[in-house]
C-alpha cells in the first residue's frame, strides 16, 4: 500500500524489512503507539483476505488516508503488510485526532 499524498507519513521512505522468519515486508517508520485513554470505545475487527488498512480507514472513518490511525492504535510492526485473520482494534472516529482549542486570541 503506498503512502497517500495527504498522509502524515507522506515522504517517509518505504523500505523492506525482514521479520523473524526472514520474510520481507514493506514498511514505514511509524510513531510509537500510545494506548487509548481509559473508556475509549473500540471496535474489534477481524481482517479478511481483501482488506487493507487503507480500506478499513475508508470504511470506519470515511477517509482512506486515515489508515495511520488504525496502525498506531494497534502497534503494527508492518502496517503496509496486513494479513488476513489479524485482529484489530478500531478507535472511534471522534476519539482520534481531535483538537480542542481552549486558548482565546
Amino acid at each position: 500500500m503506498p503512502v497517500h499524498l495527504t498522509s502524515r507519513y507522506h515522504g517517509t521512505p518505504v523500505y523492506p524489512a525482514r521479520d523473524a522468519g526472514g520474510e520481507v515486508h514493506p514498511t514505514v517508520g511509524i510513531r510509537p503507539s500510545t494506548p487509548p485513554p481509559p473508556g475509549t470505545p473500540l471496535v474489534r475487527h477481524r481482517v479478511t483476505g481483501v482488506e487493507s488498512l487503507e480500506y478499513l480507514a475508508w470504511r470506519y472513518y470515511g477517509a482512506s488516508d486515515a489508515w495511520w490511525r488504525i496502525a498506531e492504535a494497534n502497534a503494527l510492526v508492518f502496517p503496509l503488510d496486513l494479513r488476513p485473520g489479524a485482529a484489530l482494534s478500531i478507535p472511534a472516529p471522534g476519539d482520534l485526532g481531535e483538537v480542542k482549542r481552549t486558548r482565546r486570541f
